[in-house]
């Protein structure tokens, strides 16, 4: 063991073990919403981190708090050369979620894992996690989801040298978070904008229990091989309607459910998708992001995690959404 159990919903996570080194870990996508996070908890907690940084300007904040910082992309075998030289293990964060089609996510999504992989082949002691996401258990309903699985197919394939999991976390939310934050927001003003039908349903994922998911796995003796998904304590999901209910109770006030029509969607993702090709940007909302919004059933289990690690999450809904808002509230610029 490298530290004592994680303490759920605190933001602590375990220190070395007395008389053991710190573990070396190197982190892809450490200047997004999870790899951000997990690497100034990690680096907190006394461990050593290197992460792999693309925009020195927007890791800022990595390297004030010293962690080590390698420039360069999933693209260049040289840098993640660097990155993962002598370390314990690997977490690969990196990933794309904006596009328009399977050639945009691809790059990152598929050949970023091969990338991965090959630089570790050269110590395969080395032990690696992949997180991926729910939505691979359904690529036929976009190039993102198609991208992911085919990410995981790249280890299910090669990795057979190395010790590796790979993480399907459902939507994951939390201070930080960029694309639920919206729609929360809108929540406490009264609306709750529905793209499907009230009684879909989905699995959510608070960033602590996430975090606290990876750092369990970085301690554990023997990590579990294999594809593992991971949820809240709601082993059933939530349905529209459960959600807008727990938003009701945390905001104290009534939120109406505002049903969005499919027809209206269509044509907005529609007008995007030809836009961002138009002017050059990555598009989020796309006619196959629709088709993802609207899928009916995006529950998952943690159990079967929970079996494998000593691990567990602590945090549903209505507290995590309290702990969301009370953050941006605290964030807000003061007129």
């Amino acid at each position: 063991m490298i530290g004592s159990r994680p303490l759920a919903g605190t933001g602590l996570l375990p220190t070395p073990a007395e008389g053991q080194p710190p573990a070396r870990i190197a982190i892809t996508g450490a200047t997004g919403f999870i790899g951000r996070r997990l690497a100034l908890d990690l680096h907190r907690s006394g461990h050593r981190v290197r992460a792999l940084v693309r925009n020195p300007r927007r890791a800022a904040g990595l390297l004030d708090r010293d962690v080590e910082l390698v420039a360069g992309d999933l693209a260049s075998p040289s840098a993640l050369a660097r990155l993962v030289a002598g370390c314990d293990a690997v977490i690969h964060c990196a990933g794309t979620v904006r596009g328009r089609g399977y050639g945009d996510f691809a790059p990152a999504n598929v050949a970023g894992v091969e990338q991965v992989l090959a630089a570790l082949r050269a110590q395969p002691e080395t032990r690696l996690l992949a997180l991926s996401s729910l939505a691979a258990r359904e690529p036929g309903l976009s190039p993102y989801a198609a991208s992911k699985r085919a990410g995981e197919q790249v280890l299910l394939a090669h990795g057979e040298q190395i010790p590796w999991t790979i993480l399907r976390p459902p939507a994951v939310y939390g201070p930080g978070d960029r694309e639920l934050l919206p729609l929360f927001r809108l929540m406490a003003r009264g609306l709750a904008p529905v793209p499907g039908r009230l009684c879909d349903r989905v699995s959510l994922l608070y960033v602590e229990d996430l975090i606290a998911a990876v750092v369990t796995w970085v301690r554990a003796a023997a990590p579990p091989k294999g594809i593992f998904t991971l949820g809240d304590p709601s082993e059933a999901g939530y349905s529209w309607a459960e959600i807008i209910a727990v938003a009701s109770q945390v905001c104290g006030r009534r939120v109406r459910p505002l049903p969005v029509p499919r027809m209206a969607l269509d044509v907005a993702a529609r007008v995007n998708w030809w836009s961002a090709a138009a002017l050059g940007y990555a598009p989020m909302l796309t006619p196959a992001k629709v088709r993802e919004l609207r899928h009916p059933d995006w529950v998952c289990s943690w159990r079967e995690l929970a079996a494998a690690l000593d691990w567990q999450p602590r945090v549903a809904l209505a507290e995590g959404l309290r702990r969301t808002l009370a953050a941006t509230a605290s964030h807000r610029p003061r007129s």
